[in-house]
């Protein structure tokens, strides 16, 4: 009777301290008053970064806001290289989908110039490549439709290259071998996101201004506005940042040949210059040229040229956020206010700062409650907290049935197990099996380098890493539990003699 009751002590304590942990672990909110003072505003947003930064792995974060077109908080954290050099202003990340905005400065110089017109078709422009015939007009493909995905194009985005695989030379190839370029939707219709439509925008930036991607975007657009820690060929920037996997350590960055789409690397100093130009073109862009950038598109008024568009109290809200293998960023600005706000990082786990630092800016940036803004992203978050907790807690539910029926002698081991009948016998025999395989796959799956925010390759972005890590230990827990269930018999109990009468 004391084991079996110790086994009880022992079940109560598990089952309080595994629902402690979870709640302690439950993903917090945090908003911040949209008339903070600037110190107040950058002091909670400092706090959210750095509980962030330790709770979920992230090696390097550079991240800003500003009000008023003035930076009020710039922080640099972490390390860019794993021989400890740390994040300065002038490290630089790659930016992954936010390279399409850059884009979009780029693709408008052009047309400031003269030398394309924007609801031209982009075909004539286009000296290397053709795009194949359609059932749908090719010539409905102008560079505006392009810039803001309503153009028809398929692919929506671009995997890198490991120095180990076959990479294409240079963005024609990659056109015709990741997936061959199509008009696949009526141009002008339908919206949908194409890193291939971007793909097309290099190609023409580069057969119009006869200078490579990255020397014309250097030239017309960084250079100008100060940008001196940014471009899209690694090699040419000493000061970038290496990636990092969750557990910390560098892992191989994949080379974009989708430069366009997808291959920009900025320091978080360039970035600050890059969103301060977006309240007045930097001298870059005149006025007009911004609002076409800002406008919305033919098919959806939630995005623009690249640009999401949230509709807020104080003005309209651009952003755009970028994923890409190890890297993960976020902008958004408004300018009509000079508000603004990025993040950037050199970590798989990255993505979670979109939860928790994105969520806190925007409960200032749109004057709501943070639950209003980030509902669906803290929604999920809580609900696999929940999964994490009921899975624990019946893992733990049938490890009391099974060792209280063994401190209580009402239960053995034995294999084969007892059972009535060989089909009785199979059929528990199978079900261990199943438990063992589930619990084996998804020990491999969590605790190698299988899983997204583990490996160099993303497969799901913004997954919620930490709720997850609560998850699959109580998966393997019950799983394992439950075959070694399977495993133990039920002891037959003696039948007491019949008083004598």
């Amino acid at each position: 009777m004391r084991t079996l009751n110790l086994v009880r002590l022992v079940a109560a304590l598990a089952a309080l301290g595994w629902m402690s942990f979870i709640a302690a672990d439950w993903r917090p909110f945090t908003g911040i008053d949209a008339d903070a003072p600037p110190a107040e505003m950058a002091a909670q947003l400092d706090g959210v970064l750095d509980r962030a930064m330790q709770h979920y792995s992230i090696a390097g974060v550079a991240a800003g806001a500003l009000r008023d077109g003035e930076v009020i908080w710039s922080a640099r954290r972490g390390e860019a290289r794993e021989d400890g050099a740390p994040v300065t202003g002038q490290t630089a990340f790659n930016l992954g989908s936010i390279s399409k905005p850059v884009t979009v400065w780029a693709v408008l110089t052009l047309a400031r110039d003269g030398r394309i017109h924007l609801d031209a078709p982009i075909q004539p422009y286009l000296t290397r490549f053709t795009l194949p015939e359609s059932e749908f007009d090719v010539s409905g493909v102008t560079v505006r439709r392009l810039l803001q995905h309503v153009a028809g194009i398929n692919v929506h985005g671009y995997g890198g290259y490991s120095p180990e695989e076959d990479q294409p030379a240079d963005i024609i190839e990659l056109s015709q071998t990741y997936e061959p370029l199509e008009l696949v939707r009526e141009p002008g219709t339908d919206p949908s996101y194409s890193g291939g439509g971007y793909v097309l925008l290099q190609m023409m930036i580069e057969d119009v201004s006869g200078q490579s991607f990255d020397a014309y975007v250097r030239q017309q657009v960084f250079a100008p506005l100060g940008m001196e820690h940014s471009g899209f060929i690694e090699a040419d920037l000493p000061t970038r940042s290496a990636a990092f996997n969750y557990y910390r350590s560098e892992i191989t960055d994949l080379r974009d040949v989708a430069l366009a789409a997808a291959g920009v690397y900025m320091s978080g100093d360039d970035m600050e210059l890059f969103l301060r130009a977006h309240l007045d073109g930097g001298g870059v862009l005149p006025a007009s040229w911004l609002d076409q950038a800002f406008a919305p598109s033919e098919g959806t008024p939630n995005i623009g040229m690249s640009y999401t568009r949230l509709e807020t109290p104080r003005g309209m809200l651009i952003g755009h956020g970028g994923n890409n293998s190890s890297w993960n960023a976020q902008i958004y600005i408004r300018p009509e206010t000079g508000d603004g706000f990025y993040f950037m990082t050199n970590a798989t786990s990255g993505a979670q700062l979109d939860f928790d630092l994105s969520c806190t800016w925007l409960s200032a940036a749109r004057e709501m409650p943070v639950e209003q803004v980030c509902d669906e992203a803290y929604e999920l978050t809580h609900q696999i907290s929940l999964a994490a907790a009921g899975t624990g807690l019946l893992a733990i539910l049938v490890a009391y049935w099974l060792f209280a029926g063994l401190a209580a002698g009402r239960r053995r081991f034995a294999c084969p197990p007892r059972a009535r009948g060989p089909i009785v016998l199979t059929v528990r025999l199978l079900l261990c099996a199943v438990f063992v395989i589930g619990a084996g796959v998804a020990a491999w799956f969590f605790y190698t380098n299988s899983l997204m925010w583990r490996t160099e390759i993303i497969l799901i972005d913004e997954m919620p890493v930490d709720e997850f890590e609560q998850l699959f230990p109580a998966v393997v827990g019950v799983l394992s539990l439950l075959a070694l269930s399977l495993l133990s018999s039920p002891l037959k109990r003696a039948v007491k003699p019949a008083p004598l009468a």
